[in-house]
């Protein structure tokens, strides 16, 4: 009998696709770092925008239809809008450079994050979180999703998912186990209002150039608690009468904080050398974390390779971090195409109507913020990423036009990006969570934590506003 052989054909293109796509990433980097150190020009922005379209054609494939509509209908506004911006060069370039930030951001975080799926110290920190039960664990599973959240981004909260909702089989779907995930959600939220690694951080702090993020960070790290709180207190009922009746809440806090400390202390490492290079070099954190990300996948590689070896080793692991961001094409779409969109908008939106609006709305400062957050929550329920509407909003309805001060103003349109991620059923955070409760997406977001998003707005608001006050 005749044998047969099958023979795989890869087209040129797909061979390509990862090396071009990590070329493409890494020139946005570069870029960026080239904008902290206060380059600003239309060359500078072409060579974004080449980058940003190369990685984009390099796993256009892998792009979701939906998304790709998504993003159509994006570009379609951007254009439609184009003729009625009095200068709309500058609004695109601007949209331009939200990209590629964010882009460059998130690539370095993966590279960090990639990192940490690999430790064994996570996986230990996991099981003894799971040991929890009750209270406990809610409030164990909160502030771990937060910590982690902050320090990793979205991959953060991916650990976190898997923790609470591990695939081996030994803790069967439960509704302990769905709180468990609704914590980890709301955490993740948290950790949106002070964490430097997050997008949003990044683009705002573009967007509010008077503003560093160690002004930002002591206001983002109360909203945060308070976002935790609010959670807790809502949990209180349902967790502690439906789960700890059962378990007694009982656990051992002793082992957890042992398997936390060798995570909580590399991880806050980290974070120190970011703020120590982003004050010292006078350069946005987001620049900042550029450049520490790929010298912290390095030397982790290295440490955990056999002595004799740790050269390569590291070399080696930093390269295997790096093959990855030619996966970024979705996130590269959408990013250009809500930036540049917002942007846009912006541009073209007339003055008289901002300062109409700007004058009703300055009369109180509750007011002025309930727009701000509200107008977020409103258009991310309604499927669109809230990059485009805090663009436009920070663009538009400047603190002056509000009569808020920058910070507030630029802590409430945070808070409310921060807030939508858990809120809308479309985002990331929603979808992956709803996946690991095995619940529809709807019913973690909307359900599990409609009424947490807006107890909470509604208590930013008065903490904002009171700080306008004094």
């Amino acid at each position: 009998m005749e044998k047969v052989v099958t023979v795989n054909v890869v087209h040129p293109a797909g061979r390509l696709a990862g090396p071009a796509g990590m070329f493409a990433v890494l020139v946005l980097i570069a870029t960026s770092l080239a904008r902290a150190l206060g380059a600003d020009s239309n060359g500078l922005a072409a060579c974004i925008a080449a980058a940003l379209g190369l990685l984009i054609a390099a796993g256009f494939h892998n792009v979701p239809p939906r998304l790709r509509t998504t993003c159509l209908v994006l570009a379609l506004c951007g254009a439609a809008v184009w003729p009625l911006a009095p200068e709309p060069l500058p609004a695109l370039r601007r949209g331009l450079y939200v990209g590629g930030t964010l882009v460059s951001l998130t690539a370095s975080v993966m590279l960090i994050a990639h990192c940490a799926m690999r430790d064994p110290h996570i996986e230990r920190l996991g099981a003894a979180l799971r040991k929890l039960h009750g209270m406990q664990r809610f409030l164990a599973f909160t502030m771990a999703g937060q910590f982690l959240s902050g320090m990793l981004g979205l991959a953060g909260a991916n650990l976190m998912f898997i923790m609470a909702a591990p695939q081996a089989g030994d803790e069967p779907p439960s509704s302990e186990r769905t709180d468990t995930i609704v914590a980890v959600c709301r955490g993740f939220s948290a950790s949106n209002c002070w964490s430097p690694v997050f997008g949003q951080m990044a683009v705002l702090l573009s967007l509010y150039p008077g503003l560093h993020w160690a002004q930002v960070f002591p206001v983002g790290v109360v909203l945060g608690q308070l976002a935790a709180g609010v959670s807790l207190l809502l949990a209180w009922r349902t967790v502690r009468a439906g789960l700890a009746r059962r378990h007694g809440g009982g656990g051992d806090w002793s082992e957890v904080l042992k398997r936390a400390g060798p995570v909580a202390v590399a991880l806050l490492a980290m974070l120190g050398m970011i703020v120590a290079l982003s004050l010292g070099l006078h350069i946005v954190v987001t620049a900042a974390i550029t450049l520490v990300a790929p010298v912290v996948a390095w030397l982790y590689h290295a440490a955990m390779a056999a002595p004799g070896n740790r050269l390569r080793q590291g070399w080696r692991g930093l390269g295997a971090g790096m093959q990855r961001f030619g996966n970024l094409s979705s996130e590269a779409s959408l990013f250009l195409a809500a930036g540049c969109a917002g942007s846009l908008m912006a541009a073209a939106f007339p003055a008289d109507w901002v300062t109409a609006i700007g004058s009703r709305l300055s009369v109180a400062p509750v007011a002025g913020l309930a727009f701000l957050m509200l107008s977020i929550l409103a258009v991310a329920l309604a499927g669109i990423h809230p990059v485009l509407t805090a663009v436009f909003l920070a663009s538009t309805f400047t603190p002056q036009a509000l009569g808020l001060p920058p910070l507030a103003h630029m802590a409430a349109v945070l808070a409310g990006w921060a807030l939508s991620n858990s809120l809308t059923p479309f985002s990331v955070l929603s979808l992956t969570a709803s996946r690991y409760a095995g619940l529809p997406s709807s019913a973690i977001s909307i359900g599990r934590n409609g009424m947490f998003a807006l107890l909470n707005g509604g208590i930013v608001i008065l903490v904002l506003a009171a700080y306008c006050a004094l």
